[in-house]
């Protein structure tokens, strides 16, 4: 019998989301990230890679692998892109993120199993409803700017994906839950163990 609680944690760019998922995880959640499964398949042999490539062209691709990189220059290049590119890669994500749960329940059958996914409440293929619990990061947007430039990041790209992406006020009133993150980590650790308590 399924019995892990899913839970989705969703939010802005360089809002928290992978730091609440890390906090977590140290506390005995089965973690997973969709970007990372996204990940395994961005080589031009997958059948999502040829697709993408299919798309965008063999200049995308680097020793074998998608460039991610190039991608998003050409999404910002040609925004109408973004469109198709979601529609390759939101399917294959979902289906992935169904199977990863069906094998954790049979390692860990209780427990929580907590999807890091950023675009949820965006998506045209939504996956929000199989959630049981949807927990919106949020910060503060400067706040979440100087983040994203400081791990690498450009002013320019992150307004171009803020753009995409639900208003605060928009997420706040979509999720089940709001942790939020403009203080320091502690206080984010204890934000996460009250809604780890909530469950218990």
């Amino acid at each position: 019998m399924l019995t892990l609680k899913r839970i989705a944690v969703t939010g802005s760019i360089a809002s928290g989301k992978s730091t609440v998922c890390q906090l977590f995880k140290q506390r005995g959640a089965v973690v997973v990230s969709a970007d990372s499964l996204l990940h395994h398949v961005f080589t031009a042999d997958t059948r999502v890679g040829k697709t993408i490539v299919s798309l965008f062209g063999e200049n995308v691709i680097t020793e074998g692998t998608i460039n991610r990189t190039l991608i998003a220059e050409a999404v910002r290049a040609h925004p109408p892109l973004l469109d198709r590119l979601e529609a390759i890669c939101h399917p294959y994500v979902n289906q992935e993120i169904q199977r990863e749960y069906q094998e954790a329940c049979q390692k860990k059958p209780d427990g929580l199993f907590v999807v890091e996914i950023p675009l949820l409440l965006e998506s045209k293929f939504p996956l929000a409803d199989w959630f049981d619990t949807i927990i919106g990061v949020v910060a503060d947007e400067q706040k979440a700017k100087e983040r994203y430039v400081q791990h690498g990041g450009t002013e320019e790209q992150f307004l171009f994906r803020r753009e995409r992406q639900l208003k605060t006020e928009e997420l706040m009133r979509r999720a089940d839950c709001v942790l939020f993150n403009n203080g320091t980590l502690e206080q984010l650790a204890a934000e996460v163990n009250k809604f780890l308590y909530a469950f218990r």
